[in-house]
């Protein structure tokens, strides 16, 4: 039985082999990466991917879309592979995580000279660029305004966002520009360092942040983006969500690999916002994380990345993921089968028990005549035991059982010469 079942591991292990190898041995050359809009900070970071992946022959279709709501729509279509996303905007099924990548604020600015309060619950009657139908920013912003109390049908929010809200803010066109970027978005720094706008501070952050769980507070330490004329000229705490890279399930772990090394590249040196090394990070916001996006990240490389092809290495690294719970699902059975076995062998011999007991009982109380009869049928048992092929340790039950069809044939003979 232990062959047996050894057997039934090993063509099941190669079977799991075989198909994992057969789809995925050869690394993929192409991903389709989904973005913004064209030229913004979104855009950017893919181009960024896109020319790290280059480097290993990877080509990287950076597809323009609407915003991260959009993005997400895409991947649960399966119709892009990879995409920017912003915190807190709900992906489908058949989506994972491949990491959290940076944090991503919550920018408003308006007119310089302009006073307004910086309670977003006292901005009934307001225009606001709150960025496209279908963008991550529109659906931040409704969030926030949820957060402070209002409906929409006390403001005026206009599908502006990126370099045309700006322009539309110093146009007069709009009272505050929303946006959620992060902060190496174009147009970010000039408008941090213009005249004619400022960024409003919001008031009340730690009360919004309770009514908005994807976000957090995060501080833009006073002369991060410049030193001198210090920029900002103060500390800024920032309501920021965070940004991920998502995938379709089951992405070719390949893919998967070099999407992660990018990662490190473009967002472990930190920032103005955040530390070294604290991204990539796998606190995802409840996002299920890709398991070797996750490994890589927690883990760090492979030491056989110095000796082996990168995506030789991610093969090997994905098989082991997949085997770990095929291991830990059997290494109860394993444990178990040396007592089936020994139950096994056992039961060969124990099932005559039953009819041995019933022939003692009844040859005790028939008829001298019956006894014939019982006899024969205990023979039978002797020689049924006689010819079973048990291993030698175990042969000792069928001895046994034996000498109890002995002792009661030796009863019954005496019964019928007596």
């Amino acid at each position: 039985m232990l062959r047996v079942l050894g057997a039934i591991l090993t063509i099941g292990a190669a079977a799991a082999a075989i198909y994992v190898l057969s789809r995925d041995l050869l690394p993929r050359t192409q991903v389709t990466f989904a973005a913004g809009a064209e030229g913004g900070g979104y855009w950017q970071l893919a181009e960024a991917y896109a020319a790290i992946l280059a480097r290993d022959d990877i080509t990287v279709d950076i597809v323009a879309t609407e915003g991260s709501v959009d993005n997400a729509r895409l991947l649960g279509d399966r119709a892009v592979d990879v995409a920017l996303m912003q915190g807190g905007v709900p992906l489908g099924a058949r989506t994972d995580a491949l990491g959290a990548m940076f944090f991503e604020p919550i920018w408003m600015f308006s007119l310089a000279d302009t006073a307004l309060s910086t309670n977003p619950g006292a901005w009934q009657g307001l225009r606001i660029a709150a960025g496209r139908e279908g963008s991550g920013t529109r659906a931040a912003f409704r969030g926030l305004i949820d957060a402070a109390g209002l409906t929409f049908g006390q403001i005026t929010p206009v599908p502006l966002s990126g370099d045309a809200a700006v322009t539309a803010l110093r146009g007069g066109e709009v009272d505050l520009a929303f946006f959620v970027a992060p902060i190496t978005a174009p147009y970010l720094v000039p408008l941090l360092d213009a005249d004619d706008v400022k960024l409003i501070a919001f008031d009340q952050l730690d009360a919004m942040v309770r009514r908005m769980p994807e976000a957090q507070i995060v501080t833009l330490p006073k002369g991060a983006l410049r030193m001198f004329p210090s920029l900002p000229i103060q500390d800024v705490r920032l309501l920021t969500t965070v940004g991920r890279v998502d995938a379709v399930s089951n992405l070719h772990p390949t893919l998967v690999d070099r999407l992660v090394e990018a990662a490190r590249e473009i967002h472990g040196d930190g920032n103005a916002l955040n530390d070294v090394r604290r991204f990539p990070a796998t606190d995802t916001g409840g996002q299920v994380m890709d398991a070797y996006a996750a490994g890589l990240i927690e883990d760090g490389s492979s030491r056989l990345n110095e000796f082996l092809p990168y995506w030789v290495v991610a093969q090997i690294n994905r098989f082991a993921i997949l085997l770990l719970p095929l291991v830990i699902l059997l290494l109860p059975i394993i444990r178990a089968v040396p007592g089936l076995y020994r139950w096994r062998m056992r039961a060969r011999v124990y099932r005559h028990y039953t009819e041995i007991r019933e022939i003692d009982t009844a040859a005790q109380k028939s008829n001298v005549s019956d006894l014939q009869g019982y006899d024969d049928r205990l023979r039978d048992i002797d020689e049924d035991l006689a010819d079973l092929k048990l291993p030698p340790s175990y042969r000792d039950y069928a001895y046994t059982a034996r000498l109890h069809v002995d002792l009661i044939r030796g009863r019954i003979k005496e019964r019928m010469r007596g």
